[in-house]
């Protein structure tokens, strides 16, 4: 019985904790509301270095300057206690939103960057939600912490993620993943996908090339893929259905 209270309060605290977490996150105050702009004069790649807050990532086609509009979260805040920046360097656009090391871990920064979808996308995001849509040129991602959403990606697409779901839809390139932990949802993709997974479930459908996995734990569900090859599987159940394997 006293374990049992034990577990008990454990898991108690840790709901407790989170709870209190989503709403000190949620009632911090708007500080500031920052927008920065950069023409894309032979620029040929947007380098998104960002921190705690979610990031929205829009590619349009007939765009010709880089715009972010950037949404600072904290209380008593000086200008000197994080950087936000938009800056060119050589063919290079490099964006920067995140808080220095002596702030709280409370404050944030919402990014939403408006692109030319011809540029090639490379971010390193600390943690917050993540969603980019229409990028034309590739993307290559590496996210600590979040959930990740993409949508109408066309070249090589790399992601690299610690925790949080990944969906991606409508992707027309080689998608290469390796993922620590959440659920991975892919469909209508136009190419090889290659998925290196420690846990959580993972659903494929409509894949044009093959689809690999090596996976730890979870279900893999594959509906719809020129060829299915499993690298390893720790534990968990495997569906396949339409496999066409007429691959030399």
């Amino acid at each position: 019985m006293k374990k049992l209270i034990v577990v008990g309060l454990i898991v108690a605290t840790v709901f407790l904790s989170q709870g209190l977490l989503a709403d000190v996150w949620g009632s911090i105050k708007l500080h500031k509301e920052v927008e920065l702009a950069l023409a894309d004069n032979e620029i040929g790649q947007l380098n998104i270095d960002v921190g705690a807050g979610d990031l929205s990532v829009m590619g349009n086609k007939d765009q010709t300057e880089i715009t972010v509009i950037a949404k600072v979260y904290g209380e008593k805040l000086n200008d000197d206690d994080y950087v936000l920046s938009l800056e060119r360097e050589g063919d290079k656009a490099i964006l920067i939103a995140h808080f220095n090391d002596n702030t709280y871990n409370n404050e944030r920064i919402d990014v939403e960057v408006s692109m030319p979808s011809s540029l090639a996308l490379f971010v390193d995001d600390r943690s917050g939600d993540l969603t980019i849509e229409s990028v034309d040129n590739g993307l290559t991602l590496n996210d600590r912490s979040g959930d990740i959403e993409l949508n109408n990606i066309a070249g090589l697409i790399k992601v690299e993620d610690r925790s949080g779901d990944l969906k991606g839809k409508d992707l027309r390139g080689d998608v290469q993943i390796k993922d620590r932990s959440g659920e991975i949802h892919l469909k209508e993709v136009i190419g090889d996908v290659n998925i290196d997974d420690s846990s959580g479930d993972i659903r494929v459908k409509n894949v044009s090339g093959i689809v690999t996995v090596a996976d730890s734990s979870g279900d893999i569900n594959i509906n719809g893929a020129a060829d299915f090859r499993l690298k390893n599987d720790g534990s968990g159940d495997i569906s396949l259905r339409n496999i066409k394997r007429d691959l030399k």
